[in-house]
């Protein structure tokens, strides 16, 4: 890639969107406007609610007792005292009302209050002043109108300020019949806060910032890549674009990283915005207090709560702000090059929004901590760390730092690698308005079949193969229907049917699409000794991820007694090793690849199905299975690809799950022999001498390099199903890819 390109049409992108109105508005001007009007119009209906006086209707006041008092000498309000501020005992305002009034039948009562005549209505009782002399109970009804807020509030007001009334009637009990203030409060409970004022406001600002980021992040990416695609299929100016000498990746770069900078700019933009934002409201609530020394506390304590992050976390906000801008500009860019128009653009963002926004929700959880499982998860990753940032807790910050970024890195490489094979495509820069109908589309797909299936249909196929197991074992799971065997027998079928039928239907050459090519005893050989001269090593990984993601022990339990069913090794076989080796190599090595390789590299169509793959083995069973179910498929898709045949890959996937099933039965019937402690260091965990996993290093890395550099490659259109020979894939791949695209393998 010539980078001086890139800058040339960097710059220009640059220059067109600082054109632009549309992009200046949102990038400088809205963040400006937005926050101050929104606090404006927060702290002035904050102030209209709290300054607008409440009316309490009192009925039957003239039962109230002299002392201790509840209303002022007056008698249009409660006694002050009762209030923490003056202030406060203004804001409720007393109606007395004689109990023989309409305001003393319940039904008319209710219904005042239900038009709005007054906030609340309290009742005295007539024997209110014997019971306070006394030692009777007192209850005291009150009613308000639950749906209208202003009704609830003062509602809570007016209980609160009983609750204090009642402590006054207790002590003036006690005081009476000389009895300590522990009599009636035998036990005080006295909380003490560990976090201090800062770190309260921190709190506030962790689940907000993170939230706000994320939402600016990708709205400041997804309308510049609408612009610079969608809107230069508008204006024409798209093929001028493309007859420069700046090559097609080229061109995706630069537009990359102009919307890489707008999103940067515009969640900064927001985020200082709303800080001085913050900052202005927190005085104007310390300035509305009544007194100087009100003033200080309530500006004090508003500081505190709406504080902005340390400058050390605002440092570290900017650094995860690069990838995350990263990943939402290679995503909006790809999606804004599928547009026809700005409008169409328009629409794509509501699916991204529906998958960004619940990632980010979850990081809102208060049970939902950072660790290294959701340090991998997009988004949700990327804000536990910035919540951990601005709480403070840099220790939990800095050892996931690396584990948030480098994913986030990678996410965003996939994600530009997606965007390049779009723009590459004439058919998708150039897509003319569509008609869709049913039967036509039936119609081609019958007619018009291919030898092997497309991209977007091995796509459908692992969804189909996702959705259909998952309702499977859910519906198995609530019902009890079947056991564990037969529950993992059922979900294979599952995975194998849909495959099957949709080569059928989709495709005109099965047997090109499921690699049904006879295989050659080379090729079956090398399947099997790298499922042999793997084994140490999948043996040795698997504790690894164990650790750093432990299996919940209900889990586990789980697993354990479904094993413990499994007595015989015949039937433990067929379902644990046979029926998943023929369903899933069927399925991903066979229908899925096959599609993926039409519309990518062949590496990338291998890194693909693995992926989808162990997505698979999350579904099923367990996610501390997806690093290994991937790597696996990596390893089952080059064989696939370079054997030419299925039949290898089945014996591989067979042989691997065979060696985890049988070691059991093989050490129950060993016992103590001497052959066991050669082998095993570990046999319970099935983990090998030092030696052997040395051994099974170097002969898996022959194999391996043998696969990857010097056995027959894909079958090329020219060869048809068959063929076969000595050929290395060096004379088969530079000839192919210089016939077809210069990015493809």
């Amino acid at each position: 890639m010539r980078w001086s390109n890139v800058a040339v049409i960097f710059r220009r992108e640059v220059r067109d969107q600082v054109r632009d109105r549309r992009t200046l508005f949102m990038i400088f001007v809205l963040p400006i406007l937005l926050y101050p009007l929104l606090g404006y119009a927060t702290v002035q209906f904050a102030a209209a609610l709290e300054q607008k006086p409440r009316t309490v209707v009192v009925v039957g006041a003239e039962h109230l007792p002299a002392s201790p008092s509840l209303l002022n000498r007056e008698r249009t309000g409660f006694d002050p005292s009762l209030f923490d501020t003056e202030a406060e005992a203004g804001r409720m305002v007393v109606r007395l009302e004689p109990e023989d009034g309409p305001w003393g039948d319940p039904r008319v009562r209710l219904e005042l209050i239900h038009r709005g005549a007054a906030s609340a209505a309290m009742i005295v009782p007539r024997d209110l002043a014997d019971r306070v002399r006394g030692e009777g109970e007192i209850e005291i009804p009150t009613a308000y109108n639950s749906v209208d807020e202003p009704s609830q509030i003062t509602n809570l007001r007016l209980k609160e300020l009983l609750e204090r009334w009642r402590n006054r009637i207790v002590q003036a009990r006690l005081k009476r019949d000389n009895k300590p203030a522990s009599y009636a409060e035998p036990i005080r409970i006295r909380s003490e806060d560990a976090a201090t004022p800062s770190e309260v406001g921190s709190s506030v600002w962790s689940r907000l910032f993170p939230f706000l980021l994320v939402v600016m992040a990708l709205t400041g990416a997804f309308y510049p890549a609408i612009d610079l695609c969608a809107g230069e299929k508008e204006r024409g100016t798209m093929e001028t674009l493309l007859i420069s000498p700046a090559s097609r990746s080229e061109i995706v770069v630069g537009k990359f990283l102009t919307v890489v900078l707008a999103s940067v700019l515009t969640a900064v933009l927001n985020l200082v915005s709303m800080g001085l934002t913050g900052w202005q409201m927190a005085q104007q609530v310390g300035g509305a207090m009544p007194t100087p020394a009100a003033r200080r506390a309530a500006g004090e304590a508003a500081t505190h709560a709406l504080a902005a992050p340390t400058l050390q976390a605002t440092a570290w906000m900017l650094v995860l702000l690069i990838p995350l801008a990263a990943f939402f500009g290679a995503v909006s860019l790809a999606m804004a090059v599928l547009a026809r128009s700005m409008k169409e653009g328009q629409y794509y963002m509501t699916p991204l929004y529906l998958v960004s926004l619940p990632l980010v929700f979850l990081s809102m959880a208060p049970e939902i901590e950072l660790d290294l499982f959701y340090s991998l998860v997009p988004i949700t990753g990327v804000a536990l760390l910035l919540r951990a940032l601005i709480l403070g807790n840099y220790d939990i910050a800095f050892r996931y730092f690396l584990p948030v970024l480098l994913p986030m890195l990678v996410y965003a490489a996939v994600a530009l690698r997606w965007a390049v094979d779009q723009f590459q495509r004439e058919d998708v820069l150039f897509r003319e308005a569509e008609r869709f109908s049913v039967g036509i589309w039936l119609r081609h797909l019958h007619r018009d079949r291919e030898p092997t299936p497309t991209g977007a249909q091995a796509l459908f196929c692992f969804a189909v193969i996702q959705s259909a197991s998952w309702f499977l074992l859910e519906s198995l799971s609530m019902s009890g229907a079947a056991s564990g065997l037969s529950a993992m027998a059922l979900g294979q079928l599952f995975i194998l049917i849909p495959p099957l039928l949709l080569t059928l239907v989709l495709t005109s050459s099965p047997a090109r699409t499921l690699r049904l090519r006879r295989p050659r005893a080379q090729d079956l050989a090398i399947g099997i000794a790298l499922a042999i001269a793997l084994n140490p090593m999948v043996n040795e990984l698997q504790p690894y991820v164990e650790r750093l993601f432990p299996i919940n022990p209900t889990i586990r339990a789980a697993l354990g007694r479904m094993m413990g069913k499994t007595m015989e090794l015949g039937p433990s076989l067929l379902v644990f090793a046979l029926l998943p080796a023929v369903c899933e190599e069927f399925a991903f090595r066979g229908f899925i690849l096959s599609g993926l390789e039409r519309q990518h590299r062949t590496r990338s169509a291998i890194l693909l199905s693995a992926l989808m793959f162990g997505f698979l083995h999350v579904l099923m069973s367990l996610y501390q299975q997806l690093f290994n179910a991937t790597l696996l498929g990596i390893v089952l898709g080059l064989m696939a690809v370079r054997t030419r045949s299925i039949w290898p890959g089945i014996a591989f996937h067979f042989l691997n799950n065979a060696m985890g099933v049988g070691r059991g039965f093989v050490l129950e019937r060993a016992g103590d022999s001497a052959w066991v402690g050669w082998i095993y260091r570990s046999p319970a965990d099935g983990l090998y001498h030092g030696a052997w996993l040395a051994l099974s290093a170097a002969v898996s890395g022959g194999l391996l390099y043998l696969l990857w550099k010097r056995w027959p490659g894909p079958i090329d259109e020219a060869d048809g199903d068959g063929g076969g020979g000595p050929w290395s894939l060096d004379a088969i791949e530079p000839g192919r890819a210089k016939a077809s695209d210069p990015d493809r393998e």
